[in-house]
Parts: C-alpha cells; sequence; structure tokens
C-alpha cells in the first residue's frame, strides 16, 4: 500500500495534499483507517493498481458526512473501469454507513478526475485559489460534494438581499 501511495505523490504532487517526503511507513495507519473510515484497493494480478480512501468523522456534529481521500489509479489501469470500481465500493461503503454526504477536493485543470466525480453527481461547491503549493507553483482546488440524503430536512442559510 505504502509503495502504490508514494507512486501517487511522486507521480501527481500537484494532486494530494501530502509530500511524498512526509510519507513513510506510518503513513499506513492513516491508510488502512479506523472504522468506519476505510481504504478500498484495486487488485490486478495479485497487486495493488488503485485505491481510495472514505474518512469519516468520530464527531458528533460531523459523523453524517465521509470526504474521499487520496484516490489513485496507476497509469495502465486508468480507463479499464478500475477507478469506476473504486467509486462505486466508496459510495456503496458511505450508503451502508447511513452517511448523508460525501465530499472531496480535486485540484482544477484535472478533467480526468473531474469527470468521473461529476458522473456519480458531485457538484462543486467553491474554488479555494492557491490551494496547494507544490514547489514554486500555486494550485487551485476545487471543492465538491455528493447529497446521498433522499429528503433530508435540512437548514440552508439564505444571504441578506
Amino acid at each position: 500500500m505504502l509503495a502504490l501511495r508514494l507512486e501517487a505523490l511522486g507521480n501527481h504532487p500537484e494532486a494530494f495534499g501530502a509530500d511524498v517526503t512526509e510519507e513513510g511507513p506510518t503513513v499506513i495507519g492513516r491508510l488502512i483507517g479506523r472504522s468506519p473510515s476505510v481504504t478500498l484497493g484495486g487488485f490486478a494480478g495479485g497487486r495493488l493498481v488503485g485505491m481510495a480512501g472514505l474518512a469519516v468523522s468520530d464527531r458528533l456534529k460531523t459523523r453524517h458526512k465521509g470526504h474521499v481521500w487520496g484516490f489513485y489509479v496507476t497509469p495502465a489501469f486508468r480507463g479499464s473501469g478500475l477507478s469506476r470500481a473504486l467509486m462505486d465500493g466508496v459510495v456503496a461503503h458511505a450508503r451502508t454507513l447511513g452517511l448523508l454526504g460525501l465530499t472531496l477536493t480535486v485540484t482544477v485543470g484535472n478533467q480526468g478526475a473531474r469527470r468521473l466525480y461529476a458522473g456519480y453527481g458531485f457538484r462543486s461547491y467553491g474554488v479555494e485559489p492557491a490551494g496547494l503549493r507544490v514547489g514554486t507553483r500555486l494550485h487551485d482546488v476545487e471543492e465538491m460534494a455528493l447529497s446521498l440524503a433522499d429528503g433530508q430536512a435540512r437548514e440552508t442559510a439564505i444571504p441578506d438581499p
């Protein structure tokens, strides 16, 4: 698992909040997660070639939603359906937990990932300018959310006219 994580961070540093120099064996505990959080793996010939994490807060007021993180498929398996299988697994696990929504971030310009997320119904709710800094280069980060709530009542702030 660590090898795939390091591949992801090394090949696409603009797509992840973590830096390859910060990761090491201790990251495995975070990757495995503590229930109900989970990291799913995609395998080919017994080799891990993709992964996606779902983090669920243990805080009372935010445990109704999850955050998709660490989504990565090695280049040789992109377009194979593995990304969709991983996202299917994340959404199914979230529904099993009774979560009402999912959030994620995607680097502006990462059209392949954005298309995948939008295809599942994730909608943009904002862009954080210069959300990531890789060396001297700044990258905007799009925040996206997917509602899993079927008719759940919620309060929404209405701006003053």
